[in-house]
């Protein structure tokens, strides 16, 4: 078995890669709008990696103030203020991020914008099971993941499924053990992380990945199955070992 600091996919190497590209992207002639948004939202999930929060906020509000400048179309405006629900999130204050992404949610409501809708309710769900409210995630990403999958969009789908998996855990741990419940909600988280799974095996998100098996061997652990948690610990190490010797 693995410990629990080797379920990290958060490589010095991969990190200093991201740089590097990073650094070739901004460094281009001028851009379109369009692209320069793009490569600033980038530049902000990079330090969000990185757990560098305060310096991803920073980055964030100029990008915000410029994009006020320029009257940017909503769509623009509406991922960044999703994007920022999250720092929030993960620097550990949800509830400043679940005023941001309720209002990204009524906004893109408004305008239709069904993608960046499900996403901003994708944000929701997350600051959700973060306070605690995993049934009330896991009822409204269930409401809205149809829909959701109607986009085809891989990402987004990872993650409404890691969510729903998130909440279902949530609940089986709420849950008295050996329990009816508990062991529905296992399974169901189970069959969530291998949707999730799935996706981000399409658009190659090896953090991702590696994420929902690390997940899915904790539920093994949990269910008394040493076996299969084994099994699961050698496919992250195949994943991050593939990985590794696969080009950039």
């Amino acid at each position: 078995m693995l410990d629990n600091e080797s379920w990290d996919y958060k490589d010095a190497d991969d990190l200093d890669a991201a740089d590097h590209v990073l650094a070739q992207l901004q460094a281009a002639p001028a851009q379109v709008q369009e692209l320069q948004v793009n490569v600033a939202l980038i530049e902000i999930e990079f330090h969000l990696r990185r757990r560098d929060f305060p310096h991803a906020m920073t980055l964030l509000e100029k990008l915000l103030m410029d994009l006020k400048e320029q009257e940017a179309d909503i769509f623009q405006r509406l991922q960044v203020m999703i994007l920022k629900a999250r720092i929030y999130d993960r620097a550990g204050t949800p509830q400043k991020g679940f005023s941001v992404a309720l209002r990204a949610a009524s906004l893109a409501h408004k305008a239709q914008l069904l993608p960046v809708l499900w996403d901003a309710v994708g944000a929701i769900c997350r600051i959700l099971v973060s306070v605690k409210e995993f049934n009330t995630a896991v009822r409204l990403i269930e409401s809205i993941l149809p829909l959701a999958l109607e986009c085809e969009d891989c990402g987004l789908a990872a993650l409404l499924f890691s969510c729903l998996a998130d909440g279902h855990m949530g609940t089986a741990g709420q849950a008295k053990a050996e329990s009816l419940l508990r062991k529905e909600k296992l399974i169901k988280a189970s069959a969530a992380l291998d949707r999730a799974f799935d996706e981000y095996s399409k658009i190659e998100d090896v953090r991702g990945q590696c994420e929902m098996v690390a997940k899915k061997a904790t539920i093994m652990c949990l269910n008394g199955d040493t076996m299969l948690a084994n099994d699961c610990a050698a496919k992250y190490l195949d994943i991050r070992k593939t990985a590794t010797v696969t080009p950039i």
